[in-house]
């Protein structure tokens, strides 16, 4: 009997988050015999790159159809979805992560593994939920967008016949605020290699690490300053740098305002991550309404002490408020707070922190989940 045909499909594919779940998906298909094709426009990285930035060896085919350069990221997506009906024949099951349920094929098993929903960023009033201080404006070609991309999304409803998983909790809240669901959505939180960022070394070096994407939304640049504030407390900022044009902005500002203490590592090598995650004491996380947040769980799993915003997923993550901030304001104070802490009580507070995201986010555990929802959709 032949095995089931799967395809993942994403209209772009960048290097971050929500690729690792990908990685981890293709990896249980692997397992059962299936070699998975990526249904995609655009790759930003190498297939091969894979191997390099996340350490995982996996067999994936790609499969990419054509795109319309320059069009707005709601328009595209919502075109490569609806272009999704051409392709489906060709497979027993569709792995939607993009996000959208608008205009999939509606005669398919399709499975959503739903990050954070793009009607709910859609619906928000601020340009993006990860700058709520940032309004659109009325009366613009944004503002203009917007209204359409609303009305779009009014043909966007979640079909019977197709299954939801929910990232975390945040996420499934979002999702129920702007669609009538038949019933609660499973939530299976993304896969941690817990063991893999695991260090057996206490000694650490009084630094702060921060990891993710450079990007205006990351407020990298806000990191930086926050550094100033610190000249005695050493910044590694590591991030992929594909947004070029944010990098240069962060290289720029700390070089006309000579920030000794903040040191940039684009595109850093796994290894190079790995290294700074285990030596520093402290990791910093600024994203707010952060879906998930699995940077601070990795750091927490490195031993290092998170400090992340209060909003979004970070409040699963990292459940003890004392390591959580409404604004960076906030930030050294927290850090003197800590500093003051015996070792003995670091390393309770510690030894907590790794309990909670063992528990609750380590790969196994998305595996064991994840393969019990793929195996029944493949009816294996």
């Amino acid at each position: 009997m032949s095995l089931p045909s799967v395809a993942i499909c994403q209209q772009s594919i960048i290097l971050g988050g929500r690729l690792r779940v990908i990685i981890e998906i293709i990896k249980i298909l692997n397992e059962l015999g299936i070699v998975p094709d990526i249904i995609t426009t655009r790759l930003s990285f190498k297939p091969e790159q894979i191997s390099e930035k996340y350490g995982k060896q996996v067999r994936v085919n790609f499969r990419f159809i054509p795109r319309i350069p320059r069009l707005r990221q709601e328009y595209a997506i919502a075109l490569f979805n609806a272009s999704l009906r051409h392709y489906a024949s060709d497979y027993d099951l569709l792995i939607n992560t993009s996000n959208s349920l608008i205009f999939l094929p509606g005669n398919k098993s399709v499975l959503t593994y739903m990050f954070y929903p793009r009607k709910s960023r859609l619906m928000a009033e601020a340009l993006s939920i990860h700058e709520p201080e940032k309004k659109i404006s009325p009366w613009t070609r944004t503002a203009l967008h917007r209204s359409l991309q609303r009305r779009m999304y009014r043909w966007s409803h979640p079909k019977p016949q197709h299954k939801i998983i929910c990232m975390t909790k945040f996420t499934c809240s979002a999702l129920a605020q702007v669609y009538e669901l038949p019933e609660t959505p499973p939530i299976i939180y993304p896969p941690v290699d817990i063991a893999v960022f695991q260090s057996p070394s206490v000694q650490r070096r009084r630094s702060v690490v921060t990891l993710g994407r450079f990007g205006p939304d990351k407020r990298q640049i806000e990191q930086i300053k926050l550094a100033q504030q610190l000249p005695d407390m050493p910044f590694h900022i590591i991030g992929f740098a594909h947004n070029s044009s944010y990098y240069q902005r962060c290289q720029q500002y700390v070089s006309e305002h000579a920030v000794k203490n903040v040191h940039l590592h684009p595109d850093a090598p796994f290894s190079e991550i790995l290294k700074y995650l285990q030596g520093a004491k402290y990791f910093l996380h600024t994203l707010i309404n952060e879906p998930f947040g699995i940077t601070a769980v990795q750091a927490v799993a490195a031993g290092c002490l998170p400090i992340v915003h209060d909003s979004g997923g970070q409040r699963e993550t990292i459940p003890d408020p004392r390591l959580r901030y409404q604004n960076l304001e906030q930030v050294p104070e927290i850090l003197s707070r800590l500093e003051k802490l015996d070792s003995s009580s670091v390393s309770r507070l510690l030894h907590r922190l790794q309990d909670h995201i063992t528990s609750h986010f380590d790969t196994r555990i998305f595996r064991t989940e994840m393969r019990k929802e793929l195996l029944a959709l493949l009816n294996m």
